[in-house]
């Protein structure tokens, strides 16, 4: 059994029926590293400590649709294929970023981080799928996310943290052979002409971050962060390894 769940929704949706006051953060870095403040107790990281109400509405969203159910049956779906995986066990809990309501976490910095940089996780054998306060919840993309995140801790178990870009794809194509989140995908030809070209161009081996996290995430969140931009729509990377998934 190389996973298992543990349900966070419940205490969170607690946690955040706190005042917004000191209290409340020293509760949350209480509940995050313990009171010896060595280490991760429990992998709520991603969580706002000074969330607003619009985290606990998702919460409350997230609860609604039945999250904790759906990942519970996906771990035991994945468990059942890889049992022979690992002696390890991994613990696979839900993480919210409020990526609405403040400076806390930017959406595409902390969606790289937690696909391809999962090194702090991993060795704390934690699997942590990322939802984001911006996001609408369905039954369809817990899911998709959860077994997304656990392909990638597996692909990560047989060959470690991707360095360069083609690495990187390498792993979101492992993912999406798997899982299959982008149904009837058209790629628009020009589009995947641009992917191509810019892959030889940039260089497999490259594994120079911006270039790689444009690739990935395109000029529109590049710009943002003043990353250098090639000319690549929004999340292109990740369709792309879509289409070579199907191929």
């Amino acid at each position: 059994m190389p996973f298992k769940h543990l349900p966070l929704l419940e205490r969170m949706e607690s946690f955040y029926q706190l005042p917004r006051d000191r209290q409340r953060f020293d509760t949350y870095l209480d509940v995050l590293i313990g009171p010896d403040r060595e280490d991760v107790v429990l992998p709520i990281a991603s969580f706002n400590p000074m969330g607003k109400d619009l985290v606990l509405e998702k919460i409350k969203e997230l609860r609604a649709v039945d999250a904790e159910t759906l990942i519970q049956t996906t771990v035991e779906y994945v468990n059942a294929n890889w049992a022979a995986l690992t002696n390890d066990v991994y613990t696979v809990a839900l993480n919210l970023v409020d990526d609405i309501g403040g400076a806390w976490s930017n959406k595409y910095t902390t969606d790289y981080t937690s696909k391809f940089d999962q090194a702090g996780m991993a060795k704390r054998h934690f699997c942590l799928p990322v939802f984001f306060t911006s996001e609408n919840y369905d039954a369809t993309l817990v899911r998709e996310r959860v077994l997304e995140y656990l392909y990638r801790t597996i692909h990560w178990l047989h060959l470690g943290k991707p360095e360069t870009l083609q690495q990187h794809l390498d792993q979101e194509i492992f993912v999406q052979r798997h899982v299959k989140s982008y149904k009837d995908l058209t790629f628009d030809p020009e589009e995947l002409q641009m992917m191509e070209r810019l892959l030889t161009q940039q260089g497999p081996e490259n594994s120079d971050y911006n270039t790689i996290f444009n690739f990935f995430y395109g000029d529109s969140a590049c710009e943002l962060l003043n990353y250098p931009c090639y000319g690549v729509p929004e999340m292109a990377g990740f369709r792309y390894a879509a289409y070579l998934a199907e191929e």
